[in-house]
């Protein structure tokens, strides 16, 4: 096998290691959102001051005869406060904590004072996924340099360095969403970052595999087209839907009729499963027909049935918590699958 060769190879398995991560990145931002542990770190990029959370309540409590550091928050009287200087807490420090030159302050971008260890460890491996994801990306940007010097291909260092960018947009968006205690339009966003990222990665697997293109007939490949956009619209649309279900549960509205108030979105969104339905059954027929059968078209219609059921189960059931996550993880894998299935396509 050539330098290249090996360049080449080497480039496709970071690519396809970065979309394991994202898979594992969506899941855990799900189980966030579902347990309510968004807020568990109320700073970026530290959580508390820390680089390593605390597991106790007392570590973010104020102690007699306590050294505390610079950039350190603490909890007193259900306010959120952080350090501005290193100081020793005593019985007499109100007395001199004043004015300008207060060693202990409020914490001016919100005042969300609460410590629960489980959502913050929760939000903390959350944050840890996502700079895992950095690895791969940065090794990608790498060899796809040393690809573009042995092939002139420069597609991979395009698709790399997007990624990076979008990795970028997305600890920024982090932090805004963190400062702006969980704005409801930051995370919208955040889905947006999250499907560029994994654009980038299809399209970077699919410039470096080995695999042949091969022919599908025009009608599947119309029909799998608009499944990939009308699936990506059914993305934003669900995160919407979910925005819509927090701030109801946030306003005391029981689980059994959350349906039943939540907005014209949501039944855009279930209208558009039916659409999706009978694109899945034009491509099913197509594919039948097909001399060579890709396996990633079986697996697209088998996820599609699970999705669909779980679907189903969200708006009848009450929005069960356990299926939120289930859902949102196999429709992400639906979205990779038919634009994977489009990248390796051409019409007959």
């Amino acid at each position: 096998m050539s330098t290249l060769q090996q360049t080449k190879k080497r480039l496709n398995a970071a690519g396809k290691i970065g979309l394991v991560c994202m898979f594992l990145i969506i899941i855990a931002g799900s189980f966030v959102r579902i347990t309510g542990s968004g807020m568990g770190c109320p700073d970026w990029p530290k959580c508390f001051g820390y680089y390593i959370p605390p597991t106790d309540i007392s570590t973010v409590q104020l102690e007699e005869g306590r050294a505390y550091s610079k950039g350190q928050m603490v909890i007193y009287h259900d306010t959120l406060w952080i350090a501005q200087q290193n100081f020793n807490y005593t019985s007499e420090f109100w007395k001199t904590n004043i004015g300008k030159e207060a060693a202990l302050k409020v914490y001016p971008k919100h005042q969300y004072a609460e410590f629960n260890a489980f959502h913050t460890w929760t939000e903390y491996i959350n944050r840890l996924l996502t700079g895992l994801l950095g690895l791969p990306i940065l090794v990608m940007v790498f060899l796809s340099m040393l690809y573009y010097k042995k092939s002139n291909d420069y597609w991979p260092v395009l698709y790399s360095v997007f990624a990076i960018v979008m990795i970028l947009f997305e600890a920024w968006l982090g932090k805004m969403v963190v400062d702006k205690n969980l704005n409801t339009s930051t995370i919208t966003l955040h889905m947006v970052g999250s499907l560029g990222i994994l654009l980038s990665l299809l399209f970077l697997i699919r410039r470096t595999s080995e695999k042949a293109t091969y022919h599908i007939p025009p009608v599947l490949r119309k029909a799998l087209s608009f499944f990939f956009i009308i699936h990506l619209v059914q993305l934003l649309l669900g995160t919407q839907v979910r925005e819509s279900v927090d701030l109801l549960l946030e306003n005391g509205v029981g689980r059994n009729i959350l349906i039943d108030n939540l907005p014209v979105g949501f039944k855009i969104h279930r209208s558009f499963s039916i659409l999706i339905v009978i694109l899945a059954t034009i491509m099913y027929f197509q594919y039948k027909r097909l001399d060579i059968k890709p396996r990633k078209f079986s697996f697209l219609f088998i996820v599609l049935v699970f999705e669909i059921l779980f679907g189903v189960s969200l708006a009848y059931l009450g929005l069960p918590i356990a299926l939120q996550p289930l859902h949102l993880l196999f429709s992400i894998i639906l979205f990779a699958l038919s634009g994977m299935l489009l990248l390796e396509s051409k019409k007959k």
